[in-house]
């Protein structure tokens, strides 16, 4: 009888074992994925701090924006490396379709910036209202992400969402200050895009922490 209970006890231990076994890796995973967007975002809210400015509203927004983009798409390849390919992540393809998309905004983007540039268009006083509410924008931004969990695909929309929000508020922003077509029309494009993955993203938060 003891030898039947041993025999009996033994696959249950195995298996609890191994459950927890496994959530720590997976815990352990989402750390580091977590632990390595926190990077990339503050090194690009750092990089945004430092830009200088050039007396062209439009041309500040450009230059903050592709410091922004360029951690978009470092924090999307991140989520790649991280998320768990035994099953289906659940923003593989957005992320795969974001880093593309982002890469030729950040294309267009620096074309338009070396265009601006050699016109040499200035209005210090459309930067200067431009940039007081672009300041009020990013004193309100946290760049670090707090959430406590051990899903890569939770911590990957937590962040983006707030990586987005600023994305948003900036280019809403210029709208107001530019006279550039073709920056005006990024921007409301940027402004579409990034609502509709937000969406998405905030749909699964609500499915997944009910």
């Amino acid at each position: 009888m003891k030898k039947t209970a041993i025999v009996a006890i033994f696959p249950l231990a195995l298996i609890i074992a191994t459950s927890i076994l496994l959530s720590c890796s997976k815990k352990d995973t989402a750390d580091l994925y977590v632990t390595e967007q926190n990077e990339i975002m503050e090194q690009m809210k750092s990089g945004m701090e430092k830009v200088q400015d050039t007396g062209n509203a439009t041309l500040d927004f450009l230059h903050d924006m592709i410091s922004h983009h360029e951690s978009s798409i470092e924090m999307s390849k991140s989520y790649l490396k991280y998320a768990d390919e035994k099953k289906k992540p659940e923003f593989k393809k957005m992320a795969e379709d974001l880093v593309e998309e982002r890469e030729e905004e950040l294309q267009e983007m620096k074309e338009l910036a070396e265009r601006i540039e050699k016109e040499g268009k200035l209005d210090y006083e459309d930067e200067q209202s431009y940039l007081r509410e672009y300041h009020s924008i990013m004193k309100q931004y946290n760049a670090s992400h707090n959430m406590l969990t051990s899903d890569v695909d939770m911590a990957y929309a937590e962040g983006m969402i707030v990586h987005h929000q600023l994305a948003i508020h900036m280019a809403e922003t210029i709208l107001k200050y530019t006279n550039d077509e073709a920056v005006i029309d990024l921007a409301k494009e940027m402004i579409e895009e990034q609502n509709e993955e937000m969406g998405e993203m905030k749909r699964y938060l609500d499915r997944n922490t009910r």
